[in-house]
Parts: C-alpha cells; structure tokens; sequence
C-alpha cells in the first residue's frame, strides 16, 4: 500500500459525551469504514491521539475516547472504583450504544492493558490488537516502587527535606532531586492512572493481569517499539512478543513517545496494517 499522504484539510473531528454506569464518557470521532478505537496511555488522555487522526479519518472510523478518571471524561469520587474491569466495561457500553459489532483496538500502556483485557474478553468482537509499551502483562511491584513512594504523602515530604541538600545530578547515579520531584508532579496530575497502576492491593491487580491468557488470542496482534526506546519499554515489548508468540513486532523511527511525536511513522504503519487487518 501507498504511504499515507497528509490531507490538505482535516475531516471534522466530533467531540461527543454519553452517561454510562460508571460515569460520564469523553470521545473524539473521525472518519467512516472499519472502527479503529485508539486507547491513551498513562500520562495521557485523547489528545495523544489527536495528530494522527486526520490522515486515519481517510478511510477509518475513529473513535478516541478519554478513558473514565483523564481528561474531560469524569473522575470518580471513590478511588476505589477504579479496575481495569470497570474501563473495559465503560467500553463494552459504549460500543453496545453506538451499535459497533466488530473493532480494532490500538493502545499505548494502560491503554494497552485496557485494550487486551476487552479483546480477551470479547475475541469475536476485535478484529486486531496493536499495543505500544503494554502494562498489564505481570504484577510488578518492584517496577513501579518509586512512583507508589513518590506520589504518597511521605514521598512529599522526603523531597521536601532533602530539598536544601540536592546537588547536580551525577550521570550513572540514582535520579536527581529534580527528577523524583518532577515525576512526582506528573503522577500527581494522573491520580487515576496511579490509582490503576500500583496502588491498588495485589489480590485487586492479579485477576487483571493480562500475560497468561494472551496466547489464547487468535486475532492479528502486533507491538510497536521506537528504535530508541529506553529499557522498560524494550522489556515490555520482549514480555509481549513471548506471551502472545503470534503477535508481531515492528520497530518503528521514535523513542517510548511514537503517538505523540513520530506521527507519520506510526500512521503510515497503522494505515498498511489496518488494510491488511480489516480488508480494506
């Protein structure tokens, strides 16, 4: 196929609210023919999407959806509520209301996790799998330690007093005051992703988890990586490709950012494999 080539004049973007059991759902739409649902990651809401949806909107009906807790989708009073079962739920509501029978889940992250929690719960109704960085593949509390300290009350304080103590960061070190203090910033803007991620209790997180089951999929299955992509996102890619054997791995131009910054890269590539993926 062709490359994408970047049209002259976006296509109306729809930007649509509905009221579903667990609160009131946010989604861009764009576009007609086969639904190709992009789900945002972890530090994000829709707006990740937002470049990519034009070229797409071509030939594709996208739907963007912030997910229940991010962007101008509702966040939730009682943290508890927040599970991977009740985003997949909001989704399976959406999707029943807009009457879509079959989909092609993209999902970078948490997003990702989302994506193949629904697909493992309704195979006949997902056409295609393409994840970014997946979370959700094994409970590893070790990985997130840092963000569940950092974020609590007593990370607020330990940056606090070591404050006056900070010195220039030391390459090879442990990461500076200025780094643990601007990722404490981040998560804090993020209060529902923290609250999926790692600070639920392990008997709420490993029902969820996805790496298992995910051999059991017989839909086409692909995991995106950028060729400078830090070791996380290497390691999340590798859990993947050995989890799900049949998936595919392509290595596109980007760092762990490929949504948001290598646009055309990843719309191309999406472009060719939604072809391949939904007939078209």
């Amino acid at each position: 196929m062709e490359p994408l080539f970047w049209p002259k004049t976006s296509l109306p973007v729809r930007n649509l609210r509905r009221q579903f059991k667990h609160g009131q759902l946010f989604w861009r739409e764009v576009g007609r023919g086969p639904v190709v649902v992009l789900l945002h990651g972890s530090w994000h809401d829709s707006d990740q999407w937002t470049k990519i949806l034009s070229p797409l909107g071509q030939q594709y009906h996208c739907l963007v959806p912030d997910l229940i807790g991010f962007g101008e989708s509702q966040r939730l009073k009682d943290q508890s509520a927040y599970s991977i079962r009740m985003q997949v739920n909001t989704l399976t509501e959406l999707f029943d209301a807009l009457r879509l029978e079959s989909v092609v889940l993209v999902g970078h992250s948490l997003g990702a996790w989302i994506a193949a929690r629904y697909a493992l719960r309704y195979p006949e109704r997902v056409k295609g799998l393409c994840v970014l960085e997946p979370e959700g593949l094994s409970y590893e509390p070790k990985r997130w330690l840092r963000a569940r300290w950092l974020v609590s009350p007593l990370g607020g304080l330990w940056l606090s007093l070591i404050k006056p103590f900070a010195r220039k960061p030391i390459p090879g070190r442990s990461p500076s005051w200025l780094e643990n203090y601007h990722l404490r910033q981040l998560l804090r803007r993020h209060p529902a992703a923290c609250r999926l991620l790692f600070q639920r209790q392990r008997k709420d997180l490993e029902p969820e988890i996805v790496g298992t089951q995910l051999a059991g999929l017989s839909m086409p299955m692909v995991v995106l990586q950028g060729e400078g992509a830090g070791e996380t996102s290497r390691q999340l890619t590798q859990t993947f490709a050995v989890a799900a054997p049949s998936a595919m791995v392509k290595v596109l131009p980007g760092n762990d950012e490929l949504p948001s910054y290598e646009v055309t890269a990843i719309a191309n590539f999406l472009d060719s494999w939604l072809s391949s993926v939904t007939g078209g």
